[in-house]
């Protein structure tokens, strides 16, 4: 039985840790700095733990392009140190969790993606999903 994938990657970012949380807690900005994030549709801005929103994301193959539509719910919501949402599309059940910690006078930005492919794509999660995921990750 496949098991969930996890990847952490951080980046030190010169602005407050607030500034970096208003900026990525706003899936309808995620298209400016995330390759797979096509568009999304939110309730309100900010959002708050409980709120969902939906996403379309679009993975680039050389031959082949998959959109997926992906529903979300906030799931923690502390400004300036924790923001989480879980997903849900067709082929993918999924957890972004954003932690912004003070780090002398930057941000350094931890995203963690957890995530579980459905079905028979999930026997090539190791060499068609991952590679692709972690290239598009900060």
């Amino acid at each position: 039985m496949q098991k969930p994938t996890t990847m952490t990657h951080e980046i030190n970012i010169s602005v407050a840790p607030r500034a970096v949380f208003d900026y990525v807690s706003r899936p309808d900005l995620w298209h400016e700095w995330h390759p797979a994030s096509t568009s999304a549709v939110l309730p309100r801005v900010p959002l708050q733990s409980g709120d969902q929103f939906q996403e379309v994301i679009t993975v680039r193959y050389p031959f082949i392009s998959v959109q997926r539509q992906t529903a979300y719910t906030v799931t923690i919501s502390q400004p300036a140190k924790t923001w989480e949402v879980q997903g849900k599309s067709s082929l993918f059940d999924l957890t972004i969790h954003y932690d912004f910690l003070l780090n002398g006078e930057t941000t350094l930005f931890r995203r963690t993606l957890t995530y579980f492919v459905h079905g028979a794509l999930g026997l090539f999660e190791p060499i068609i999903v991952r590679p692709k995921i972690s290239s598009q990750s900060i």
